[in-house]
């Protein structure tokens, strides 16, 4: 443990370092505003590193991606350290206060029925903390960020919805299916109508309750696309291979042709 310790403090002063009058000029300039795009893109790669290791199986990148991650949040400690806005040291101290806090049936007084409710206690747990400190929002859906990509904050905001009882009962996907089917049915019945606007609000609904039935059945809508949107590209390329090595080009092959290369690509379990 001391080993670990003296490394995070070695990384805590390497950065208050950079940020010394005698640091690194770019490293020194940047503030709570700047580094927002970094830390976007530093979560987005270790995503990407976590979901590279089932076809590569290297560990070093998703290793390499948790300390960049790592850094922003050292980088937002120092900045705020140094402004007076919190210290470096109150980051694990809070976090550490809330993991004990929403987990009572772990550091509190055990119980079976404790451990089986834990993910729907949470959130009842959240609300008396945004009560305790008076903030005027006191909503479930008040912890999910604004900024969240739209598939993942539709499964955040149904996760908390479901967490309170705004949901079907679990194990019964019937009522969720039809309403994918209402949400498809009203899609078709303005798809040939000139109503952007409409068509854009049916297809928001019928995406939001395929997020929901992917929810209910225990599956990232996230990952799931982003699985397939990989298998699509790797049957796309294996098209773009095969017109290369028979020497044509996209406009000599039709539709057909193009189907049929898609469907060799599938049999090769592309």
């Amino acid at each position: 443990m001391d080993k670990e310790l003296g490394r995070f403090s070695e990384l805590i002063e390497t950065m208050k370092k950079l940020r010394s009058p005698d640091g690194c000029p770019w490293d020194r300039k940047q503030d709570y505003e700047s580094l927002r795009p970094h830390i976007i893109e530093e979560a987005y790669e270790l995503v990407d590193a976590i979901e590279r290791r089932e076809t590569d199986g290297n560990m070093k990148h998703v290793l390499e991606e948790c300390g960049d991650l790592l850094l922003q949040v050292i980088f937002i400690g120092t900045i705020a350290e140094e402004n007076g806005d919190f210290s470096i040291d109150d980051i694990p101290r809070i976090i550490t206060e809330k993991l004990v806090r929403r987990h009572p049936h772990i550091f509190g007084t055990p119980s079976a029925e404790a451990h089986e409710s834990a993910p729907a206690g949470w959130e009842e747990i959240k609300r008396q903390e945004r009560q305790a400190e008076q903030t005027r929002d006191v909503s479930v859906l008040t912890g999910v960020p604004r900024r969240l990509p739209a598939l993942t904050k539709a499964y955040r905001i149904q996760e908390k919805a479901a967490g309170v009882g705004f949901d079907w009962p679990q194990g019964e996907q019937t009522p969720v299916v039809e309403k994918i089917r209402e949400e498809l049915a009203e899609v078709c019945e303005v798809l040939d109508a000139d109503k952007k606007q409409e068509l854009a609000g049916e297809i928001g609904d019928l995406l939001f309750a395929t997020v929901n039935l992917s929810r209910r059945c225990g599956i990232d809508p996230d990952l799931a696309l982003s699985r397939t949107n990989a298998k699509f590209e790797r049957r796309f390329r294996y098209i773009e291979t095969q017109i290369e090595q028979d020497g044509k080009k996209w406009n000599d092959l039709s539709l057909n042709d193009l189907i049929y290369l898609w469907n060799q690509a599938k049999k090769a379990s592309l």
